[in-house]
């Protein structure tokens, strides 16, 4: 089972997805990458601001660093910023609508083609939040 952690949101990450969050990602132990989160993810996220719908999030992994941007269906975006170590991601999550300032803290494990996340924070948009979701790569 490979493991992606999502702090911030996202997913991832994790989400993650949506108007909220806060706080600083934390970097799993240091080990060399074992995943390669790379691609396209399409889920459904829950979260307890914005309800249930579906996201995109399309990510870039070199070496250890991931980056990326996320949609949702329900207008929401933004980017994801992190580090990946074994199975594990640490990630930052940051909307980019306009006056929306904060960010999504989240972990969440990789096995296949299926992401699975929960993530937690403040945003200034949103308030505080918490979700989670299931992502399948494209």
């Amino acid at each position: 089972m490979n493991r992606f952690t999502l702090p911030g949101g996202a997913t991832a990450l994790l989400l993650l997805l949506g108007c909220g969050g806060g706080g600083s990602s934390s970097a799993p132990a240091n080990q060399p990458p074992a995943v390669d989160v790379t691609g396209t993810w399409r889920g459904t996220i829950v979260s307890s601001v914005t309800g249930s719908s579906t996201a995109t999030l399309t990510l870039a992994q070199s070496g250890a660093s991931v980056t990326g941007t996320y949609a949702t269906t329900t207008g929401l975006g933004g980017t994801v910023n992190g580090v990946v170590s074994g199975y594990a991601a640490a990630v930052t999550i940051t909307p980019t609508q306009q006056g929306c300032t904060g960010g999504l803290n989240g972990t969440g494990t990789v096995s296949g083609t299926t992401m699975t996340f929960a993530y937690s924070g403040t945003t200034s948009c949103g308030g505080p939040e918490t979700g989670s979701g299931t992502f399948t790569k494209q």
